[in-house]
């Protein structure tokens, strides 16, 4: 397997392109999230995924025309985010947001801006409400999400222990 070179820190976030996430952006995709994993704080997965699962997924939303961004700076991936609809009937105008952006990419602005560009996708798409999971520790992902407008519906204490600490989810949702 190819080691991906990470970017180097640009001198404001203007520097990184976000741009629609499409299949051919698995393997840096799947590093990032690895990358963002291995943290075992912001994400449910610890170790991230294969790059045959990471493939198959990217493939999946850029035929079915999902929403997803991904942050690109100096020719590399530094940050995603995705919104996967539900296809349980009656759920169908639901999606779930998930995001990312590696650690020294971040406070820049550009998980506000990937989250932004995928909002706008999933209106085009047709749905009408987007949920997500956040950790309650993390105080930056929980202001960005409440000043988009997302609000809080509910919170799952101690629904994680990892390293022996425990971490409660929140459960946001924006509508329009």
């Amino acid at each position: 397997m190819t080691l991906l070179r990470p970017a180097p820190r640009p001198p404001n976030s203007q520097d990184v392109t976000i741009r629609r996430g499409v299949a051919q952006d698995a393997a840096e995709y799947c590093s990032c999230v690895a990358a963002v994993a291995r943290e075992r704080k912001y994400l449910v997965t610890v170790d991230g995924f294969s790059l045959n699962e990471t493939r198959t997924f990217l493939q999946g939303i850029e035929s079915a025309g999902w929403p997803c961004t991904v942050a690109i700076a100096d020719g590399a991936l530094v940050g995603w985010c995705d919104i996967i609809p539900r296809t349980a009937m009656g759920f169908t105008h639901v999606g779930t947001l998930g995001v990312g952006v590696a650690r020294d990419w971040r406070c820049q602005g550009i998980g506000r801006r990937l989250v932004v560009e995928c909002l706008a996708q999933a209106r085009q798409t047709g749905l009408e409400r987007i949920e997500l999971v956040v950790y309650s520790d993390n105080a930056r992902a929980v202001h960005l999400y409440e000043s988009l407008g997302f609000r809080h519906e509910g919170r799952k204490v101690g629904a994680r222990k990892i390293d022996g600490y425990h971490q409660d989810e929140l459960l946001m949702a924006l509508r329009w």
